[in-house]
């Protein structure tokens, strides 16, 4: 299935421009303008097997609400875009033939990449993909939150991920901070500058995936700055679409009354 992110235009009179405006929600996904290389899968054949979730997710219960949401919306906004893998929750290995050394991020982004070749395999090999992911995300919990703040970035680092967020639903309870992005530069991750809303959300904008990241006691949300838009779920989606559908049906009744039919 595919995003849908294009809206009705309420101040359209024309029925006929509006009946175009809906059927132009089946258009085709708006997504990131950042350009990435392509990189072809290539398995190694070794034959060493790699455990797509090798260990178990202490905390799991906490987390998998919040990281639902929050990845959903991303692999909505490319669902379309065979070159984009979006994961979580599954194994980065990067020392081949040790199938024992690895890391499992909450969330990873990966552009310019074979999508369904690498889902065919257990975990991601960075050898076998060609580059490490380009975006990761780490959710607080009470077991992981030290390991997040510590261990996991100075891996994420040495492998070169080009940028790091940490979500605390909490507001702040286990990072001591509610969000936190970074960006890989000479090797060492630095701040992007988090702003607040004047009711107080944090907020900072991810320029790998050009979009704001806004945090929320639930979930991540996330703003489209170029198209202006709240990138939407399923659920949102339909209801926007019905809702669109609504004004169509009384449009065209509209029509039918004055024209006489």
């Amino acid at each position: 299935m595919r995003a849908y992110f294009r809206k009705y235009n309420p101040k359209a009179t024309d029925p006929c421009g509006i009946l175009s405006s809906y059927l132009a929600l089946a258009g085709p996904l708006m997504t990131s303008q950042t350009k990435h290389t392509y990189l072809p899968y290539r398995p190694d054949g070794s034959g060493v097997f790699y455990p797509e979730r090798p260990d178990g997710f202490p905390d799991a219960m906490y987390q998998f609400p919040k990281l639902n949401h929050t990845m959903e919306l991303l692999l909505w906004r490319y669902d379309d875009r065979p070159d984009v893998l979006v994961s979580g929750n599954n194994a980065i290995y990067y020392e081949q033939g040790n199938p024992r050394v690895h890391r499992s991020p909450d969330g990873f982004i990966a552009f310019g990449v074979d999508r369904d070749a690498i889902l065919q395999e257990n975990g991601y090999k960075v050898w076998e993909v060609g580059k490490p992911p380009d975006w990761v995300l780490e959710i607080a919990s009470p077991s992981t939150a030290r390991n997040d703040l510590t261990i996991k970035r100075d891996i994420y680092a040495s492998l070169g991920i080009g940028e790091y967020w940490r979500f605390d639903a909490s507001g702040g309870g286990y990072y001591g901070e509610p969000l936190v992005g970074e960006y890989l530069e000479e090797g060492e991750y630095r701040r992007f500058e988090i702003r607040a809303t004047e009711s107080g959300v944090a907020w900072g904008h991810s320029p790998v995936l050009s979009l704001d990241i806004y945090w929320g006691p639930d979930y991540l949300r996330y703003y489209d700055p170029a198209a202006g838009e709240w990138l939407l779920d399923w659920g949102q989606q339909n209801a926007e679409l019905e809702e669109t559908r609504q004004q169509v049906r009384l449009l065209q009744d509209e029509l039918h009354r004055r024209n006489g039919t």
